[in-house]
C-alpha cells in the first residue's frame, strides 16, 4: 500500500515514481491525510488529467486541500463524492 497521508514538496518526488500504480484509482480519499501543500495539489491535479474528462473523485475533502485548490484556480478538475 502506497502511503499517501502527506502530499509535500518532500513527498511528491517519490510519490511520482509510482504515479502508474497510483492513478490507477479513480477515487483518492483524503480521510487519512495529513499535510497537503502546492506541490501535492499538482500531483493530484496531474492524476486528474489521466481520468476521463479530466475529473479526479474526491472523498473526504480536507480543508487545506480544498483552500489550496480554490486558490490555484483548478476546481474543475475535483469532483467530492
Amino acid at each position: 500500500m502506497i502511503d499517501l497521508t502527506n502530499l509535500t514538496v518532500k513527498e511528491v518526488p517519490e510519490l511520482f515514481l509510482k504515479k502508474d500504480e497510483i492513478f490507477k484509482e479513480n477515487v483518492f480519499d483524503m480521510q487519512n491525510l495529513k499535510k497537503i501543500d502546492s506541490s501535492g495539489i499538482a500531483f493530484l491535479v496531474q492524476w486528474a488529467k489521466t481520468k476521463e474528462n479530466n475529473l479526479l473523485k474526491v472523498k473526504n475533502m480536507h480543508n487545506v486541500a480544498r483552500a489550496l485548490i480554490k486558490t490555484l484556480c483548478v476546481q474543475s478538475l475535483f469532483i467530492e463524492v
